[in-house]
């Protein structure tokens, strides 16, 4: 169930200007997902930004304001955003929400057909799962791309780096990042023999549940968005699922290894991304 934005909240088409004199973008997240819009935000040459914290979509639940007023402190670090704030239903210019329009359409179809797999192969066998699932691929879901056809921009998004001027937190050369969603295949423990140059961020549950499944490695609690954002940008390499650290990882194009989502993948951008962990990688980026 969608819930219905503030009271008298007015939605404008994506990027009309209706009489308003600067650009402004409502957005209700997830946190990642406020992050992949902005190379649409800076393409149009930005302007004012309002984090939507009240608003679910689907089984999502809303934001929150805790979360909201800390993406704003984040966006303001960048030249591109004038102005950001919480979201309380004032009109804007350019609704980002719907990204969804093409995203969740993707997802839904990567869903059914993995699970069309499953059954597939539970009745048949394995190898007629596998040839199914040869036959049937799955479609790779372009976030930027996403909020960039939502914000009617032509072509294809300009994802050079679009996140800037993040200060540089040097905690440690590599930072991991794994949620309890979006599982994929990454060989996780190749990363142990560096366990003493890396940190874990995240939510303690993450963490425990890290060290539980594959090696001890020292958590880091950041106080903010923008501390997490700053000890990403000090870090040599990133090493996560898909999960915003990964999105502010892909915003500052720091050299990256990707778990991807079986079952619905993010289309990994070509720029210093990876998407197996061996640890030829790893010493490309970071000294044994």
């Amino acid at each position: 169930m969608v819930s219905a934005p503030a009271a008298g909240a007015k939605l404008a088409q994506p990027c009309a200007t209706r009489g308003l004199t600067m650009n402004s973008f409502r957005h209700s997240g997830k946190l990642g997902d406020i992050i992949y819009s902005l190379p649409a935000v800076k393409s149009l040459g930005g302007g004012s930004y309002f984090v939507d914290h009240r608003t679910e979509y689907l089984r999502k639940p809303p934001l929150g304001k805790q979360a909201a007023k800390m993406m704003t402190d984040l966006l303001l670090t960048q030249h591109y955003i004038q102005h950001a704030a919480l979201y309380d239903g004032q009109p804007v210019t350019c609704d980002l929400d719907r990204f969804r329009e093409i995203a969740v359409g993707i997802h839904f179809f990567n869903g059914v057909r993995a699970q069309t797999n499953r059954i597939t192969g539970m009745l048949f066998g394995g190898l007629a799962e596998q040839t199914r699932a040869q036959l049937i691929p799955k479609i790779e879901i372009d976030l930027p791309q996403c909020h960039w056809e939502c914000a009617a921009l032509p072509g294809k998004a300009n994802v050079e780096p679009w996140l800037s001027g993040i200060n540089k937190k040097r905690v440690a050369d590599i930072v991991i990042c794994k949620t309890n969603r979006h599982p994929g295949k990454l060989e996780w423990n190749v990363l142990r023999p560096f366990a003493q140059k890396a940190v874990f961020i995240g939510f303690e549950t993450e963490h425990v549940a890290f060290s539980c499944s594959h090696f001890l490695v020292e958590f880091y609690k950041a106080t903010d968005l923008v501390d997490l954002a700053e000890v990403i940008a000090g870090a040599k390499l990133f090493v996560g699922n898909q999960c915003f650290g990964l999105a502010l990882a892909d915003a500052m194009s720091l050299p990256r290894v990707v778990e991807v989502w079986d079952e619905s993948p993010n289309r990994m951008s070509a720029m210093n991304a990876h998407c197996v962990l061996t640890r030829d990688i790893v010493e490309r980026y970071v000294q044994p």
